[in-house]
């Protein structure tokens, strides 16, 4: 057996370890937090799930990279990310806020748009959760909170969102 079907085996056994997590901890059906999930849990948390040097989906964007003051660069971090949005949104100001000497940031959305871009932020959500699209990596479930938000509340402002 070779490196690389050693790596795919791997690869196909964790992914499955993170399906049984998943599945165990659906919240429509959820099985009993035993000390044998716990453990599956830690261990899955403790693998690597990516080769050392390649940015882990599960941990870091791959969306955007850090450049950092010293030149060098790597990859962004989901949690330094959610920590940045979050600054933004609460630096943010409201609709019809206007400051002097600075452009008007309104910006007016149709309610299809609104409808759509919703829907992504909700997809994006899902693949940030802990579940299949990561496995159980944490990372991104603060800046999944904020895109099933951000979602949410666009979706909300249309006449779909009112009939619900």
């Amino acid at each position: 057996m070779t490196d690389d079907d050693l790596a795919a085996r791997y690869e196909t056994l964790r992914a499955a370890a993170a399906e049984v997590l998943h599945s165990a901890l659906n919240t429509r059906h959820p099985a009993p937090y035993t000390a044998e999930l716990h453990e599956l849990h830690r261990v899955l948390l403790d693998s690597p799930s990516a080769p050392a040097g390649t940015p882990d989906p599960a941990r870091h964007s791959l969306a955007f990279t850090d450049y950092r003051e010293d030149g060098s660069s790597g990859p962004y971090e989901l949690t330094r990310l959610t920590e940045e949005i979050r600054a933004e949104l609460a630096d943010d100001r409201a609709r019809g806020e206007h400051v002097p000497d600075h452009p008007v940031r309104d910006v007016p959305l149709t309610q299809l748009r609104a409808l759509v871009i919703g829907s992504l932020l909700h997809e994006l959500a899902a693949r940030l959760a802990p579940g299949p699209a990561v496995g159980v990596a944490e990372a991104g479930r603060e800046l999944a909170e904020i895109a099933a938000d951000l979602g949410t509340r666009l979706i909300n402002q249309t006449s779909a969102g009112a009939q619900q």
